[in-house]
């Protein structure tokens, strides 16, 4: 018997027996982590927002109060005291 002409290279059986053909082997159905996808990381924290357990104004804060503008006006007062002692 002679060997039969293969009509392709090889390849792993990893990429060629396991999901679509025109997807990556190791998507993940509808882009969710966990078994069953319960979601990706922080999407907690939108569900906490619509039950009312957190306020919708902690997470859509424009600055954090430390970085005010009149905290800025504070510092500098408090460096020019220390450079003219």
């Amino acid at each position: 018997m002679g060997k039969t002409e293969k009509w392709d290279n090889p390849k792993d059986r990893f990429f060629t027996h396991n999901g679509y053909p025109d997807q990556a082997p190791n998507h993940v159905k509808k882009d969710g982590f966990g078994k069953g996808n319960w979601g990706k990381p922080g999407d907690e924290v939108q569900d906490m927002i619509n039950d009312g357990d957190l306020s919708d104004k902690i997470m859509h804060k424009q600055r954090r109060g430390s970085n005010t503008s009149s905290n800025e006006d504070k510092f500098a007062n408090v460096q020019m005291q220390s450079v003219v002692e």
